[in-house]
């Protein structure tokens, strides 16, 4: 059931892609390979993170999407720590535009936040983008 709700979460968001993304950070189009990139975090409950990765491309990619991301957590003495370790993310082959998502079971009441490298390889050349994203207190 929960790979349902994933797809149909991936496809509402690959349509909401092609007109905005999700990005914190303005000047995304910087790039000669990214329109925009970002992330959409959202509490599940009950101690779940609900993550959505998105990007667009400046054109058809060969590749495009996430490289890796880890999740990390605020800690007591106002540092942020790993609690993920480095995890491979998703792309897709010939697109514009990539969204999925994913879940992370962490604990109620801490502060969230992920460290992403997007990439996208566009007309034989390659790039990545380190991104990192606003932070989400779970309930």
């Amino acid at each position: 059931m929960k790979k349902m709700i994933s797809l149909a979460l991936v496809i509402v968001l690959m349509c909401t892609t092609l007109g905005v993304c999700f990005a914190e950070t303005p000047g995304m189009r910087s790039s000669n390979y990214f329109h925009c990139y970002g992330t959409n975090m959202s509490d599940a409950g009950n101690g779940v993170l609900s993550i959505t990765f998105s990007c667009v491309g400046m054109g058809v990619c060969s590749q495009l999407g996430v490289a890796t991301y880890s999740v990390e957590k605020l800690n007591d003495d106002g540092n942020w720590e790993d609690v993920s370790g480095l995890l491979n993310g998703q792309t897709g082959s010939n697109t514009a535009a990539y969204a999925f998502g994913r879940y992370f079971y962490g604990v109620s009441g801490e502060t969230y936040r992920l460290n992403v490298t997007f990439c996208c390889t566009l007309n034989g050349g390659s790039e990545y983008k380190a991104y990192t994203s606003a932070s989400i207190t779970l309930d």
